[in-house]
């Protein structure tokens, strides 16, 4: 909820005491957009239909009482404060209270009114901003756990002395098999019999307070009696609301070794599933690759994913998708064979790297992925969920291409694998005259460049419209290509090798000097035009764009306010430091930023903190079937509020259908993008007053 606009519901059959609480609601300083309802079934209808932040209920002019209303709030999956009005003094307000009211107003006290409003959207406000907190605080314990079990540190956990949990290097570190073996087992059995008494001394001190954290060398024993020296670090902590205390133990001898092997352990996994992460299986695959064309041993590839993970994902929302995933993940790791390799790719995406590589042995080992995956159950908010999967496999031996080939080769098995109704395995066989796709890039950077030399490149316009009313053209800058026949090509077709042959700068910046031509002849007919325009990862890192740029901006006679530069979020956090330094220089020629993409992932307002863009658009997925999914309406309002805290405007993208309108309207967003304001166009026509 922004904190200047309110939309607030007013149940009562006087429509005229109606507007004057709207009136008295204006002057406490909101723009409002309320909704007025007299009956039950318009009140249930209007909970559905339209986000509100608080409701005003006249008790003696509605059919309602105040415990059927907060029946029906319930009923509608609500947090809603009610303001309950009455007609006379109460000198009693418990009874109200007591049924639901979060207070009692005078109806004609318009000024206690005021206070209580202004009062009362604050706590929603807080409300909200605390639900959002504690889902990060879930999605930190989630990561905290993940980064625990795989921790090379021995970190263990003790209440009055004795274990509560401890992680697998805890338990490898003593001799324990599984975490049952040391539950209860007394911190002190684990120390040696001439050290116990100054252990027990130290944990009586610790125990009477003074510094929270504290270590203490000595000498512990193994469950087998072998005897070393370690320092033991105790800081207090909480497992599950529970009090009690931290033990970090490191072992006296290579300790500042042990630390930069966590570090290095760290850099290469994926917080999430704890699998390794792309750029460490990237760099595996490159060395395997160079291995196989030395004849030094043939491996495989295979790339997989869950047929039904959209649908999933459309069911659960973000964080319950991110759960499956977990657990696919999970599943791969105990499936695969020993000496086999899992990687989280990308999204919902795994490789293997495997050293199965014979066809036939090849095509059992994705058989058995495939069966062991489609009979998997995963458990979910009380739901047992199952998916197929598809996979794609491609061999890794002396005739290999290089490391990107071999990639795209198991992701041409794998869409024929998905294409052909998912829930197989499909091994790439190369075909006669099947070009590689080094030499597919090679072929789009020539077509590329004699589109452009032939004038075959077209820009595209969509408009980018205020929810506010305020005025101003907008629009959002798109290219497509057109081939020798003049039939369109969409940039999605040629973007991905563009950005792998480097030809995606030389497009950047084709496009900013067409589009910089326009918008000049626009400010020639007084048509004020501000531009949303995408770059690639390669105008980042080129050293050279942001003095081309303000040339440019010079010869065109353009002011840089007209101009917001869009980053997809995944780049700016790839090239944190390019990214960071290009905002910098946008600002000294008052050019603006946008991330694109923005909302994904556990707290996507640290990437603020190095990169300061001026509009975050949110990731198009959030978008998906929105009126019926409460969670990404949750997910929505919580950005928006955050972003707005922090002064930052907010767009929606991908909003083909105007009935999501008033939520989007009630998530407080400031610009929509959208077909059905009108599809990307070669003119910059919109009528911007049609939304007024």
């Amino acid at each position: 909820m922004d904190t200047k606009r309110l939309a607030p519901i007013i149940v009562t059959t006087d429509l005229n005491e109606a507007e004057e609480l709207i009136s008295a609601i204006r002057n406490s300083g909101f723009a409002i957009r309320p909704a007025v309802v007299s009956t039950d079934d318009a009140l249930r209808e209007q909970l559905q239909a339209t986000p509100a932040d608080l409701l005003i209920f006249d008790t003696d002019k509605s059919e309602l009482t105040l415990d059927a209303l907060k029946t029906l709030i319930s009923d509608a999956g609500k947090h809603l404060p009610v303001i309950a009005l009455t007609h006379q003094p109460v000198a009693d307000p418990v009874p109200y209270i007591e049924a639901g009211a979060d207070d009692v107003v005078l109806a004609s006290n318009h000024a206690h009114l005021e206070h209580v409003v202004v009062r009362t959207a604050q706590a929603q406000i807080n409300w909200r901003a605390l639900k959002h907190a504690q889902a990060q605080v879930r999605e930190s314990e989630k990561r905290c756990q993940l980064l625990l079990e795989s921790s090379k540190d021995a970190v263990g956990y003790a209440h009055e002395g004795m274990h509560i949990y401890a992680n697998r290097s805890y338990l490898d570190l003593f001799g324990f098999g599984d975490m049952d073996e040391i539950e209860g087992v007394p911190l002190m059995d684990l120390v040696t019999r001439g050290e116990r008494g100054n252990v027990k001394e130290f944990l009586r001190q610790y125990a009477r307070g003074g510094e929270p954290e504290q270590t203490l060398s000595t000498h512990l024993l193994t469950v087998s009696g072998d005897e070393f020296e370690a320092e033991l670090a105790f800081s207090p902590a909480s497992i599950d609301g529970e009090d009690c205390t931290q033990i970090v133990i490191h072992r006296q001898d290579g300790n500042a070794k042990e630390l930069e092997k966590q570090i290095h352990f760290l850099s290469q996994r994926d917080l999430m599933t704890g699998l390794f992460n792309r750029q460490h299986f990237m760099d595996l695959l490159k060395e395997t690759v160079a291995d196989a064309t030395r004849g030094l041993g043939n491996r495989a590839v295979i790339l997989l994913a869950l047929d039904r993970f959209e649908a999933l994902k459309e069911t659960f929302g973000i964080s319950g998708s991110d759960m499956v995933l977990v657990d696919f993940a999970k599943l791969i790791e105990k499936e695969i064979n020993e000496q086999d390799i899992a990687c989280r790719f990308d999204g919902n995406r795994f490789i293997v790297l495997t050293h199965t590589w014979q066809a036939d042995a090849l095509q059992a080992y994705m058989d058995r992925l495939v069966t062991a995956v489609a009979n998997h159950i995963c458990e979910l908010d009380g739901r047992s969920i199952a998916s197929p999967a598809s996979l794609g496999a491609s061999v890794i031996d002396e005739n290999a291409p290089d490391a990107n080939e071999v990639l795209a080769r198991a992701e041409r098995a794998f869409k024929q694998a998905s294409g052909a109704g998912g829930g197989q395995g499909v091994l790439y066989r190369p075909r006669e005259g099947e070009m590689s796709q080094k030499q597919l890039d090679d072929l789009w950077s020539k077509r590329l460049r004699e589109a452009i030399k032939e004038n075959r490149m077209r820009l595209l316009f969509q408009p980018v419209v205020s929810l506010n009313g305020e005025h101003g053209e907008h629009y959002n800058v798109y290219m497509r290509m057109l081939d020798d026949k003049g039939q369109p090509v969409a940039a999605r077709e040629f973007m991905p090798s563009a950005e792998r042959t480097g030809a995606a700068k030389m497009l950047d910046r084709w496009v900013l000097h067409h589009a910089l031509k326009q918008l000049a002849a626009r400010l020639r007919e007084d048509r004020r035009t501000a531009l949303f325009i995408k770059l690639t990862a390669g105008s980042l890192q080129d050293p050279e764009m942001l003095p081309w740029l303000a040339e440019q901006l010079k010869e065109n006679r353009i002011s840089g306010e007209l101009l917001v530069f869009e980053i997809k979020t995944g780049i700016a956090v790839n090239y944190l430091r390019q990214a960071r330094e290009f905002q910098k220089g946008l600002r000294q020629i008052h050019c603006r930023l946008a991330l694109d993409d923005f909302g994904i992932g556990a707290n996507p307002f640290q990437l603020l903190k190095q990169v300061p863009a001026d509009y975050l658009k949110f990731d198009g997925s959030f978008m998906d079937d929105l009126p019926n999914s409460p969670e990404n309406q949750e997910t929505l309002k919580l950005l928006t509020s955050q972003a707005h805290t922090e002064n930052r405007m907010v767009i929606a993208q991908r909003v083909e259908d105007p009935q999501v309108l008033p939520t989007l309207w009630g998530i407080g967003i400031n610009y929509i993008q959208g077909n059905f304001l009108q599809v990307p166009s070669e003119r910059m026509d919109y009528d911007f007053t049609a939304m007024g």
